[in-house]
Protein backbone atom coordinates (compact mmCIF):
# COMPACT_ATOMS: atom_id res chain seq x y z
CA UNK A 1 0.00 0.00 0.00
CA UNK A 2 1.56 3.52 -0.94
CA UNK A 3 0.21 6.38 1.54
CA UNK A 4 1.52 9.42 -0.36
CA UNK A 5 3.81 10.72 -2.76
CA UNK A 6 7.10 12.49 -2.30
CA UNK A 7 7.38 14.88 0.67
CA UNK A 8 7.06 18.13 0.06
CA UNK A 9 10.41 19.25 0.69
CA UNK A 10 9.80 23.63 0.08
CA UNK A 11 7.68 23.14 3.40
CA UNK A 12 10.06 21.49 5.81
CA UNK A 13 13.42 22.80 6.77
CA UNK A 14 16.00 22.83 4.59
CA UNK A 15 19.06 20.74 6.26
CA UNK A 16 22.05 18.54 4.68
CA UNK A 17 21.29 15.18 6.32
CA UNK A 18 22.72 14.18 9.80
CA UNK A 19 25.19 11.11 9.27
CA UNK A 20 24.07 8.27 11.52
CA UNK A 21 25.77 8.23 15.32
CA UNK A 22 28.91 6.12 15.07
CA UNK A 23 28.47 4.39 18.70
CA UNK A 24 28.83 0.41 17.57
CA UNK A 25 25.67 -0.25 20.32
CA UNK A 26 22.20 0.49 20.17
CA UNK A 27 21.22 3.37 22.52
CA UNK A 28 19.58 1.13 24.99
CA UNK A 29 22.72 -1.10 25.61
CA UNK A 30 24.01 1.77 27.44
CA UNK A 31 23.87 1.91 31.92
CA UNK A 32 22.60 3.46 33.53
CA UNK A 33 19.77 4.09 31.53
CA UNK A 34 18.23 7.82 32.00
CA UNK A 35 16.03 9.15 29.20
CA UNK A 36 13.47 12.21 28.89
CA UNK A 37 10.17 11.18 28.01
CA UNK A 38 8.76 12.57 24.68
CA UNK A 39 6.30 15.10 26.07
CA UNK A 40 3.81 17.51 23.33
CA UNK A 41 4.90 20.62 23.46
CA UNK A 42 7.53 20.21 26.14
CA UNK A 43 10.60 18.08 24.57
CA UNK A 44 10.79 20.37 21.67
CA UNK A 45 14.44 20.98 20.40
CA UNK A 46 15.12 24.19 22.49
CA UNK A 47 14.48 22.47 25.47
CA UNK A 48 16.32 18.89 24.41
CA UNK A 49 18.86 21.35 23.57
CA UNK A 50 18.77 22.89 27.05
CA UNK A 51 18.77 19.49 29.06
CA UNK A 52 21.70 17.88 26.89
CA UNK A 53 23.86 20.99 27.94
CA UNK A 54 23.43 20.08 31.76
CA UNK A 55 22.91 15.92 31.49
CA UNK A 56 25.08 15.01 28.70
CA UNK A 57 24.41 11.19 29.03
CA UNK A 58 20.64 10.79 28.97
CA UNK A 59 18.28 9.85 26.41
CA UNK A 60 16.28 12.52 24.55
CA UNK A 61 13.02 11.60 22.69
CA UNK A 62 11.20 13.81 20.21
CA UNK A 63 7.52 15.06 20.78
CA UNK A 64 5.24 12.39 19.28
CA UNK A 65 5.07 12.98 15.86
CA UNK A 66 2.12 11.82 13.38
CA UNK A 67 3.28 10.06 10.52
CA UNK A 68 0.88 10.75 8.19
CA UNK A 69 2.00 14.55 8.70
CA UNK A 70 5.82 13.74 8.10
CA UNK A 71 4.63 12.27 4.73
CA UNK A 72 2.30 15.44 4.02
CA UNK A 73 5.51 17.60 4.19
CA UNK A 74 3.68 19.40 7.13
CA UNK A 75 6.01 21.93 7.95
CA UNK A 76 5.08 21.93 11.62
CA UNK A 77 5.39 18.23 11.95
CA UNK A 78 8.81 18.00 10.59
CA UNK A 79 10.01 20.69 13.03
CA UNK A 80 9.13 18.94 15.07
CA UNK A 81 11.17 15.77 14.85
CA UNK A 82 14.26 18.23 13.69
CA UNK A 83 16.94 17.59 15.87
CA UNK A 84 20.64 19.09 15.70
CA UNK A 85 23.62 16.90 16.74
CA UNK A 86 24.04 17.55 19.87
CA UNK A 87 21.02 16.43 20.85
CA UNK A 88 22.15 12.90 20.26
CA UNK A 89 21.29 10.07 21.49
CA UNK A 90 18.22 11.20 20.01
CA UNK A 91 14.87 8.79 19.37
CA UNK A 92 12.52 10.51 17.17
CA UNK A 93 9.11 9.33 18.52
CA UNK A 94 5.99 8.33 15.68
CA UNK A 95 2.14 7.56 15.94
CA UNK A 96 -0.58 6.39 13.56
CA UNK A 97 -3.36 3.89 13.07
CA UNK A 98 -1.38 2.55 9.77
CA UNK A 99 1.22 0.51 9.58
CA UNK A 100 2.43 1.51 6.18
CA UNK A 101 2.39 5.48 6.74
CA UNK A 102 4.75 4.41 9.80
CA UNK A 103 6.86 3.00 7.68
CA UNK A 104 7.01 5.60 4.98
CA UNK A 105 7.44 8.06 7.32
CA UNK A 106 10.30 6.05 9.21
CA UNK A 107 12.29 6.06 5.61
CA UNK A 108 11.53 9.84 5.43
CA UNK A 109 13.10 10.50 8.68
CA UNK A 110 16.11 7.82 8.56
CA UNK A 111 16.92 9.68 5.22
CA UNK A 112 17.06 13.07 6.27
CA UNK A 113 18.35 13.34 10.14
CA UNK A 114 19.06 9.73 10.66
CA UNK A 115 18.25 9.51 14.45
CA UNK A 116 19.68 6.67 16.91
CA UNK A 117 16.45 5.35 17.34
CA UNK A 118 12.72 4.99 16.18
CA UNK A 119 9.76 4.99 18.60
CA UNK A 120 6.63 4.00 18.14
CA UNK A 121 3.71 5.57 20.50
CA UNK A 122 1.04 3.28 21.92
CA UNK A 123 0.94 5.24 25.16
CA UNK A 124 -0.62 8.44 24.52
CA UNK A 125 -4.53 8.33 26.09
CA UNK A 126 -5.98 11.42 24.45
CA UNK A 127 -9.21 10.50 23.14
CA UNK A 128 -8.39 12.60 19.44
CA UNK A 129 -5.08 9.84 18.94
CA UNK A 130 -6.76 6.90 21.13
CA UNK A 131 -10.36 6.57 19.60
CA UNK A 132 -9.03 6.01 16.20
CA UNK A 133 -6.59 3.00 16.97
CA UNK A 134 -3.41 5.39 17.38
CA UNK A 135 -1.41 5.73 20.95
CA UNK A 136 -2.72 3.90 23.38
CA UNK A 137 -5.65 2.78 21.40
CA UNK A 138 -2.98 0.42 19.55
CA UNK A 139 -3.30 -1.40 22.28
CA UNK A 140 -6.28 -3.30 21.55
CA UNK A 141 -5.57 -4.45 18.26
CA UNK A 142 -2.04 -5.79 19.24
CA UNK A 143 -1.56 -7.58 15.24
CA UNK A 144 -1.79 -3.94 13.94
CA UNK A 145 1.02 -3.12 16.39
CA UNK A 146 3.12 -6.02 15.36
CA UNK A 147 3.15 -4.96 11.74
CA UNK A 148 3.38 -1.61 12.53
CA UNK A 149 6.34 -2.40 14.17
CA UNK A 150 7.78 -5.08 11.66
CA UNK A 151 6.97 -1.83 8.84
CA UNK A 152 8.91 0.18 11.07
CA UNK A 153 11.96 -1.79 11.31
CA UNK A 154 11.82 -2.51 7.72
CA UNK A 155 12.33 1.01 6.42
CA UNK A 156 14.67 1.48 9.64
CA UNK A 157 17.86 0.16 8.12
CA UNK A 158 19.21 -1.18 11.29
CA UNK A 159 18.33 1.73 13.45
CA UNK A 160 16.41 0.65 16.62
CA UNK A 161 12.83 0.37 16.73
CA UNK A 162 11.60 0.55 20.18
CA UNK A 163 7.78 1.11 21.65
CA UNK A 164 6.14 2.85 24.74
CA UNK A 165 2.96 1.94 25.93
CA UNK A 166 1.08 1.94 29.20
CA UNK A 167 0.10 -1.07 31.20
CA UNK A 168 -3.05 -1.79 29.51
CA UNK A 169 -6.59 -0.58 28.74
CA UNK A 170 -8.80 -2.18 31.01
CA UNK A 171 -6.35 -4.85 32.61
CA UNK A 172 -2.89 -4.12 33.65
CA UNK A 173 -1.79 -7.68 32.43
CA UNK A 174 -2.57 -6.36 28.99
CA UNK A 175 0.90 -4.88 28.16
CA UNK A 176 2.65 -8.49 28.41
CA UNK A 177 1.12 -9.87 24.87
CA UNK A 178 1.02 -6.57 23.26
CA UNK A 179 5.06 -6.06 23.74
CA UNK A 180 6.22 -9.60 23.24
CA UNK A 181 4.27 -9.45 19.58
CA UNK A 182 5.91 -6.68 18.97
CA UNK A 183 9.18 -8.00 20.16
CA UNK A 184 8.18 -10.80 17.64
CA UNK A 185 8.24 -8.20 14.84
CA UNK A 186 11.22 -6.45 15.89
CA UNK A 187 11.33 -3.86 18.31
CA UNK A 188 14.26 -4.00 20.69
CA UNK A 189 13.28 -1.99 23.68
CA UNK A 190 10.17 -1.32 25.31
CA UNK A 191 8.93 1.75 27.49
CA UNK A 192 6.06 0.84 30.01
CA UNK A 193 4.23 3.70 32.14
CA UNK A 194 2.59 2.17 34.69
CA UNK A 195 -0.60 3.33 34.58
CA UNK A 196 -3.81 2.07 32.37
CA UNK A 197 -5.29 4.20 29.45
CA UNK A 198 -8.12 5.76 31.33
CA UNK A 199 -5.84 6.87 34.42
CA UNK A 200 -5.61 10.25 34.77
CA UNK A 201 -2.19 12.01 36.04
CA UNK A 202 -3.17 12.31 39.60
CA UNK A 203 -4.11 7.92 39.65
CA UNK A 204 -0.87 6.90 41.32
CA UNK A 205 1.71 4.84 38.90
CA UNK A 206 1.32 1.23 39.51
CA UNK A 207 4.97 0.07 40.03
CA UNK A 208 4.71 -3.65 41.80
CA UNK A 209 2.59 -4.45 38.01
CA UNK A 210 5.14 -2.52 36.18
CA UNK A 211 7.69 -5.09 37.97
CA UNK A 212 5.41 -8.06 37.15
CA UNK A 213 5.03 -7.02 33.50
CA UNK A 214 8.89 -6.45 33.18
CA UNK A 215 10.28 -9.92 34.51
CA UNK A 216 8.03 -11.32 31.65
CA UNK A 217 9.88 -9.35 28.78
CA UNK A 218 12.92 -10.10 27.49
CA UNK A 219 14.22 -6.83 25.72
CA UNK A 220 15.38 -3.65 27.52
CA UNK A 221 12.62 -2.21 30.22
CA UNK A 222 12.42 1.81 30.77
CA UNK A 223 10.03 2.36 33.59
CA UNK A 224 7.55 5.73 33.46
CA UNK A 225 5.28 7.36 35.94
CA UNK A 226 6.07 9.19 38.74
CA UNK A 227 9.37 9.98 39.13
CA UNK A 228 9.43 12.82 40.72
CA UNK A 229 12.98 12.98 42.83
CA UNK A 230 16.04 11.36 42.99
CA UNK A 231 14.90 8.80 45.35
CA UNK A 232 12.22 7.65 43.43
CA UNK A 233 14.15 6.57 40.47
CA UNK A 234 16.20 4.82 42.51
CA UNK A 235 12.99 3.05 43.77
CA UNK A 236 12.02 2.50 39.76
CA UNK A 237 15.49 1.39 38.79
CA UNK A 238 15.83 -1.78 41.55
CA UNK A 239 12.09 -2.92 40.37
CA UNK A 240 12.91 -6.65 39.03
CA UNK A 241 12.65 -6.39 35.09
CA UNK A 242 13.43 -2.68 35.14
CA UNK A 243 17.07 -1.77 33.35
CA UNK A 244 16.40 1.90 33.36
CA UNK A 245 13.89 5.08 33.98
CA UNK A 246 11.89 7.52 32.09
CA UNK A 247 11.40 10.95 33.47
CA UNK A 248 8.26 13.03 32.08
CA UNK A 249 6.93 15.52 34.16
CA UNK A 250 9.28 15.67 36.83
CA UNK A 251 11.79 16.71 34.33
CA UNK A 252 9.60 19.79 32.92
CA UNK A 253 11.76 23.03 33.94
CA UNK A 254 14.04 20.30 35.92
CA UNK A 255 17.08 18.87 33.58
CA UNK A 256 18.94 19.29 36.70
CA UNK A 257 16.51 16.13 37.99
CA UNK A 258 17.53 14.11 34.85
CA UNK A 259 21.26 15.00 35.49
CA UNK A 260 20.99 13.79 39.31
CA UNK A 261 19.32 10.63 38.75
CA UNK A 262 21.98 9.46 36.10
CA UNK A 263 24.69 10.93 38.63
CA UNK A 264 22.90 8.39 41.03
CA UNK A 265 22.10 5.43 39.17
CA UNK A 266 26.05 5.41 37.94
CA UNK A 267 26.95 4.99 41.60
CA UNK A 268 28.83 9.22 41.01
CA UNK A 269 28.72 12.05 43.76
CA UNK A 270 25.56 13.78 43.16
CA UNK A 271 25.28 17.33 42.34
CA UNK A 272 23.92 19.39 44.92
CA UNK A 273 20.19 21.31 44.03
CA UNK A 274 20.55 24.06 42.48
CA UNK A 275 20.04 27.27 43.73
CA UNK A 276 17.72 30.19 42.53
CA UNK A 277 20.68 31.92 40.29
CA UNK A 278 20.84 28.81 38.18
CA UNK A 279 17.31 28.16 38.26
CA UNK A 280 16.97 31.25 36.89
CA UNK A 281 19.78 31.41 34.78
CA UNK A 282 18.43 28.35 32.78
CA UNK A 283 15.28 29.42 32.48
CA UNK A 284 16.73 32.78 31.16
CA UNK A 285 18.73 30.03 28.37
CA UNK A 286 15.36 28.54 27.51
CA UNK A 287 13.85 31.74 27.12
CA UNK A 288 16.33 32.83 24.51
CA UNK A 289 16.36 29.40 22.85
CA UNK A 290 12.73 29.30 22.57
CA UNK A 291 12.57 32.49 20.64
CA UNK A 292 15.49 32.15 18.55
CA UNK A 293 13.67 29.03 17.43
CA UNK A 294 9.81 30.36 17.19
CA UNK A 295 9.98 34.51 17.64
CA UNK A 296 9.64 36.57 20.49
CA UNK A 297 5.84 36.03 20.45
CA UNK A 298 5.46 32.24 20.69
CA UNK A 299 8.65 31.77 22.53
CA UNK A 300 7.68 34.09 25.42
CA UNK A 301 3.97 32.35 25.31
CA UNK A 302 5.09 28.90 25.75
CA UNK A 303 7.44 29.80 28.24
CA UNK A 304 5.34 30.39 30.62
CA UNK A 305 3.91 26.30 30.05
CA UNK A 306 7.06 25.46 32.22
CA UNK A 307 8.32 28.45 34.02
CA UNK A 308 6.69 27.98 37.15
CA UNK A 309 8.40 24.16 37.33
CA UNK A 310 11.81 26.23 37.19
CA UNK A 311 11.55 28.74 40.23
CA UNK A 312 8.87 26.61 42.16
CA UNK A 313 9.67 26.43 45.61
CA UNK A 314 10.99 29.53 46.95
CA UNK A 315 9.09 32.46 48.94
CA UNK A 316 8.76 34.66 45.86
CA UNK A 317 7.98 32.02 43.53
CA UNK A 318 4.71 32.65 43.27
CA UNK A 319 4.96 36.41 42.50
CA UNK A 320 7.42 36.12 39.78
CA UNK A 321 5.18 33.44 38.26
CA UNK A 322 2.47 35.97 38.07
CA UNK A 323 4.56 38.68 36.96
CA UNK A 324 5.83 36.71 33.96
CA UNK A 325 2.27 35.38 32.75
CA UNK A 326 1.20 39.37 32.24
CA UNK A 327 4.17 40.31 30.64
CA UNK A 328 4.64 39.59 26.63
CA UNK A 329 8.45 40.44 25.10
CA UNK A 330 11.66 38.62 25.89
CA UNK A 331 13.03 41.52 27.53
CA UNK A 332 9.96 41.74 30.13
CA UNK A 333 10.30 37.80 31.05
CA UNK A 334 13.76 38.60 31.55
CA UNK A 335 13.86 41.46 34.01
CA UNK A 336 11.08 39.02 35.75
CA UNK A 337 13.60 36.02 35.99
CA UNK A 338 16.78 38.26 36.70
CA UNK A 339 15.24 39.81 39.91
CA UNK A 340 13.75 36.02 41.09
CA UNK A 341 17.74 35.16 41.00
CA UNK A 342 18.70 38.00 43.38
CA UNK A 343 15.62 37.20 45.65
CA UNK A 344 15.71 36.64 49.06
CA UNK A 345 17.46 33.52 50.76
CA UNK A 346 15.06 31.11 51.92
CA UNK A 347 14.61 27.36 52.65
CA UNK A 348 14.65 26.21 48.72
CA UNK A 349 17.53 23.56 48.89
CA UNK A 350 14.87 20.25 49.08
CA UNK A 351 14.08 18.04 46.32
CA UNK A 352 10.68 18.79 44.40
CA UNK A 353 8.29 16.14 46.06
CA UNK A 354 5.04 17.59 44.30
CA UNK A 355 2.47 15.24 43.10
CA UNK A 356 0.74 15.86 39.72
CA UNK A 357 -2.10 17.87 40.93
CA UNK A 358 0.24 20.47 42.16
CA UNK A 359 2.06 21.33 38.46
CA UNK A 360 0.92 23.82 36.39
CA UNK A 361 -0.63 21.24 33.44
CA UNK A 362 -2.28 18.27 34.55
CA UNK A 363 -3.04 16.65 31.49
CA UNK A 364 -1.73 13.63 30.19
CA UNK A 365 1.05 14.77 28.27
CA UNK A 366 4.00 12.65 29.54
CA UNK A 367 2.24 9.76 26.46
Amino acid sequence: MQVTGSVNVNQVRTVMPIARSTSPSPWHSQRPLVALAPMEAVTDSPYRRLVRSIAPKVILYTEFAPARGLLAGAKRVWDMVHFEELERPLVVQLYDNVPEALGEAVAAVRERYQPDGFDLNMGCPVRKVANRGAGCGMMATPDVAAESVRRMVEHADGIPVSIKTRLGIREKSEVVDVVNACIEAGASQATIHARLKADRPRHPADWPALSAAATQIDVPIMGNGDIWTVRDAQTMAALDGVDGVMIARGGIGNPWLLKRTWQALAGETVDPLPDREEKARVAMEHLRANVADKGERRGVLELRKVVRNYIKGHIDSRRTWMRIIEVETMDETLRALEAFAHGPEDDSQRENTETAQDLVNTEPIDI
